[in-house]
């Protein structure tokens, strides 16, 4: 059990260096390319992150959590989770800090800190409403998004629909923990706000794949019954 954790954990830390790797492809089109171009461009790019999780087998948090929702998971799986989320954390911000040293002087940091600051803005009911609902439709997305790829591994298909559910919860301003976790690192603007949103958006993520799991099981009833 030990060595399996062991390479859970290590992949963890590169999954958490791929969404990174998303993060700040989506920072840099923000940032140099304005309006929507911009932004559409980010969130394609974004996908690359989660695309490399799947190709190599990396161990992502969010795409481990939907799978108790499936069906009961041995022991390992469940002890597994903690282990993974804390490997996520420590390759985004790992990144995160050091785009910070090596950006830190330049108008980028400005793109960096209005993404940071739409994340940390918890100043009334709506907000907090907010982050709720955006990270419940990002675990969904994610959940989805990894399914799918999964059933077509590899194939046009399967692509695609990777791209199109990470284009859809970027570009739609859903949040993710482990992408938000690289922004607050890059952002270097971790206080009592971020600390609350990464709670929020991490309890909220791991309910989110259970909209998916429900829906995949109702599509697989009606398609038992014709």
């Amino acid at each position: 059990m030990i060595k399996h954790l062991s390479l859970h954990f290590l992949k963890s830390i590169l999954a958490g260096l791929a969404i990174g790797l998303g993060g700040f492809l989506y920072i840099l089109m923000v940032h140099y390319i304005n309006g929507e171009v911009g932004k559409i461009l980010g969130s394609l790019l974004f996908s690359i992150g989660l695309f490399l999780v799947c190709t190599f087998y990396l161990s992502l948090y969010t795409g481990k959590i939907g799978l108790i929702y499936e069906k009961k998971q041995d022991k390992e799986y469940y002890i597994s989770l903690p282990i993974i989320l804390i490997g996520n954390t420590i390759g985004a911000v790992s990144l995160g800090f050091l785009c910070y040293f090596i950006f830190k002087n330049t108008d980028i940091m400005k793109t960096v800190g209005a993404t940071c600051l739409s994340r940390t803005t918890l100043a009334s009911f709506s907000d907090y409403l907010s982050c709720i609902v955006k990270s419940t439709l990002c675990g969904f997305c994610v959940y989805v998004a990894i399914k799918l790829f999964s059933l077509d591994r590899l194939k046009p298909l399967g692509i695609l629909s990777l791209v199109f559910f990470v284009f859809l919860f970027v570009y739609c301003g859903f949040q993710h923990c482990i992408a938000n976790m690289f922004y607050f690192g890059f952002g270097n603007s971790y206080d009592k706000n971020a600390f609350i949103n990464l709670m929020l958006v991490i309890i909220f993520n791991s309910i989110g794949p259970l909209i998916g799991v429900l829906l995949f099981k109702l599509l697989s009833k009606l398609k038992g019954s014709k």
